[in-house]
């Protein structure tokens, strides 16, 4: 499904995009006075619709996710055996170490540590993931909201023209800190010059390895049953392979279901300049 959408609209001629995109924007309930209507949807469009480019879909990584672009990864965790799980995860930690194949388009391919670690410490210090976000927008703590964070951090890393390819989520899927959590997810940025990727995770100070990241993980493992996925960016639950859509993140204008945590962060985000990475 993912790599479909990717490549056609990465293939579509300018009026037919241009259609796709109002078809998919006249979703979007937002009040005029939400911050500036043209920046928002010019930042939600290049979430939505920046993906890799059709070579990239050859690579062992995305054959790998094909497998799972149609289902809840919470349903195929939990039909899965246990030997199914470990071969599974060996697969992703072989796939996560080959290199990109997508063409170069002029966006950066890889990020050093200390660039990495710029997006975990933007993101902990963001007002929306600050002291009040647990009273403001999660009192009840039911939504943890790494799956915010994750995709705040994939806007973060288009804004500052990072190449959709050096871009994924990783998803920790199954039982952890007993019982607590069902999954957890962060977005990862393909390492300069280390055949490796960063997660970045804000529950640590900096960027780990994605290895770092998943033997962590493991450890939170309540029963030895810990299954991870890599997916596209876009993708933004892990009960549904759909990307993400205006209702999602900025609700229907008259509710909202996160408690206004994506439009306070698009609000911020738009009178602030982010800065571009360095080479």
């Amino acid at each position: 499904m993912y790599a479909g959408l990717s490549f056609a609209l990465n293939n579509l001629v300018s009026p037919l995009r241009i259609i796709f995109l109002a078809l998919f924007l006249s979703g979007f309930h937002i009040r005029q006075s939400f911050a500036d209507f043209k920046s928002c949807e010019s930042l939600i469009k290049k979430l939505a619709v920046h993906g890799p480019g059709a070579r990239a879909l050859e690579s062992y990584l995305y054959r790998i996710e094909a497998r799972s672009t149609q289902d809840s990864l919470l349903d195929i965790q939990e039909a899965a055996s246990s030997k199914t799980i470990k071969a599974h995860n060996r697969e992703i930690k072989e796939a996560l170490r080959e290199p990109l194949l997508g063409d170069f388009r002029g966006s950066q391919r890889a990020i050093t540590q200390k660039e990495a670690d710029s997006f975990v410490k933007k993101m902990a210090k963001h007002p929306v993931n600050g002291t009040e976000r647990e009273s403001k927008y999660d009192p009840e703590e039911c939504f943890g909201f790494c799956f915010g964070r994750a995709s705040l951090i994939h806007n973060e890393a288009i804004q500052r023209n990072i190449d959709p390819e050096a871009i994924r989520k990783i998803w920790a899927v199954g039982s952890l800190e007993k019982e607590k959590w069902h999954f957890h997810v962060s977005t990862i940025l393909k390492a300069q010059g280390r055949g490796t990727w960063w997660a970045t995770d804000t529950i640590y100070k900096s960027a780990i390895s994605v290895e770092t990241w998943m033997d962590r993980m493991e450890r939170s493992s309540d029963d030895g049953r810990l299954m991870f996925f890599v997916t596209d960016p876009r993708r933004f639950s892990v009960y549904s392979p759909q990307f993400y859509t205006g209702l999602d993140l900025l609700g229907d204008g008259k509710s909202d279901y996160y408690n206004g945590y994506f439009r306070d962060y698009f609000e911020f985000t738009l009178k602030k300049k982010t800065p571009k990475l360095s080479w």
